[in-house]
Parts: structure tokens; sequence; C-alpha cells
């Protein structure tokens, strides 16, 4: 049986198109630190048990001063908005310290940036637009089994519906060596 390839580009789009608590694809995710985080536990806990018939290209983590982190993440974010396949927009949701200084790491210099350190800056939600979604009803979706499908439906579900707090809690307490550098460990390390 040939192995499909994918790229973490691919895996970006997939999470994104997933259905989730609604069942309704494409639901949105908010927030690139939860993107950052949901991709990052995807590898640490879902790849190897349910995806081996796959070969998935994952971005490189590292740790860094809010957790596990991926500029190629951010990369691959920013392209498909340039190439209109991702779409975000506003929620009411205050920004998160560490989504703040995901934005000052990547070096982002044009929209939005005086506005994203204000003190009233938000979440954004992001999605697939129809193009997007297209592309991935087309080439990646349907590469899935449908265990595969499921598990990653249950994944985004979980994933979506806990807090950023409990999400970035049990991300530094199951992968410790991933948070050294970290500058909010003691907000989250159970001791």
């Amino acid at each position: 049986m040939k192995k499909s390839q994918f790229s973490s580009k691919d895996l970006l789009l997939a999470l994104l198109y997933c259905p989730g608590t609604t069942s309704k694809s494409n639901e949105h995710v908010t927030g690139r630190t939860r993107l950052v985080k949901m991709i990052f536990l995807f590898e640490k806990e879902m790849y190897k048990l349910f995806f081996s018939n796959l070969v998935i290209d994952l971005p490189k983590f590292e740790p860094y001063y809010y957790g596990p982190f991926s500029n190629q993440i951010l990369e691959d974010l920013r392209f498909f908005e340039s190439i209109g396949f991702i779409e975000k927009e506003e929620t009411q949701i205050p920004i998160s310290s560490a989504e703040k200084y995901e934005w000052q790491i990547e070096g982002e210099e044009d929209e939005g940036e005086d506005e994203i350190f204000k003190e009233d800056a938000v979440e954004m939600k992001y999605c697939l637009s129809k193009k997007g979604m297209k592309f991935v009803e087309e080439k990646i979706w349907n590469e899935f089994s449908s265990e595969q499908k499921t598990n990653l439906i249950n994944f985004k579900t979980k994933i979506n519906t806990i807090s950023l707090d409990s999400l970035l809690s049990y991300v530094y307490n199951k992968y410790p060596k991933d948070i050294e550098k970290s500058l909010i460990a003691d907000k989250y390390v159970k001791v």
C-alpha cells in the first residue's frame, strides 16, 4: 500500500477543515497559540497512533518563551492568508501574552502590527475560505480513512472546547522538556 505524503501546510489545512464541536466542516480555531499547540499535540499524541499510512512532514518545534513553538506554522498560516486559502476574523477575546509574543518574534511589519499591541487587542479566529475548503476537499481530506477522520474530529473538538489556559497547562505538565525556556512555566506547571 502506497503511503500518502503530506506537508506541514497540508496538515494545517486539514486541521482547519476538520469538523469539531459543531460537527460542521471548517470549524474555526481561535488564536495562533491554540493552533500551534494543536499541531504540537497532533505530532506528540496522534500521528504515530492513527496515521501510520501517511507520511507527514511535521513542523520542527523548539522550546521557546511560551512553550513548544514552530515558526514554520506561522509562516504557513501567513502564506495561506496571502493566497486566500485562510481567513481570519476578530473575536471579543483579549489577546494572550503568548500570542503577543509570537507576533513579536515573527517580526510582522505589515497589517495590524500597531493594533496587536494595543491594550484592547483581541484574538483572531482562523478558518478556510471557500477556495481553501475546495482545495482540502479535492486534495487532502479523502486521503484520511474514516477512523482517521473520526480521530481528527475528536481531537479538534477537545482542543477547541478547553480554555487556552487549560491547553497550556496540559502541554506544560505533559511535555516538560519542551518548555525549558518558558517565561510562564510557573503559571502552568504543577508542583
